[in-house]
């Protein structure tokens, strides 16, 4: 449940929602990494300089003006890390992570689902297909969807570096990860994805 720090929010509409995920989609349990806490427990959103969430090029994807990262950021589970997700940056050849979902929660700002927990579920599951609300994607989605040229050929999204889908492949050519296949879009407010991972 959305819960809302101010009434100017209650009209937030969660930014992820599962279509067709009744037996191809689960979300997969785990905890954010614990970089995203302070000492004194208040949340730590990923940024640009600075960050262990892991050195990013850019900060993590927010809301703009609620500094709440959106259900729909695409996580990463690196290698030994249990069951500690991070926000992806968009760099498959980084210390072994790989895309493993797509986040299922708001976290921090104004719209924090989680307080004072450290527990998000991250969705997965091939063939699942999900419905992403702007801005929680990369607005150019909609338009490489426009100029595809590959007629019949699905468009390949990818970790964006701040976390969010894109259409633009990472700057690693080598194990690329294709995170979602795009099914539609809806103008640049909304859209529809068949997830690959």
């Amino acid at each position: 449940m959305i819960r809302a720090l101010k009434l100017s929010n209650k009209y937030q509409k969660r930014t992820l929602r599962a279509l067709y995920g009744q037996t191809q989609a689960y979300p997969f349990a785990g905890n954010l990494d614990d970089t995203f806490r302070a000492a004194d427990g208040s949340l730590v959103l990923p940024v640009a300089s600075g960050s262990a969430n892991p050195a990013r090029t850019s900060a993590a994807f927010t809301i703009p003006n609620k500094n709440t990262l959106p259900a729909g950021l695409v996580m990463v589970k690196a290698p030994g890390q249990g069951d500690r997700f991070k926000v992806a940056v968009g760099n498959d050849a980084l210390s072994g992570e790989r895309p493993f979902g797509l986040l299922a929660n708001m976290v921090g700002g104004e719209i924090d689902e989680l307080g004072d927990e450290n527990m998000i579920g991250v969705w997965r599951g091939p063939d699942s297909v999900f419905e992403l609300l702007a801005p929680a994607f990369d607005p150019a989605i909609a338009t490489a969807a426009a100029s595809n040229v590959n007629a019949g050929a699905p468009l390949a999204l990818y970790a964006g570096a701040d976390g969010r889908l894109t259409s633009t492949a990472p700057v690693s050519t080598t194990n690329v990860t294709i995170v979602a296949h795009l099914v539609e879009a809806v103008g640049t407010s909304r859209i529809v994805v068949d997830l690959r991972v």
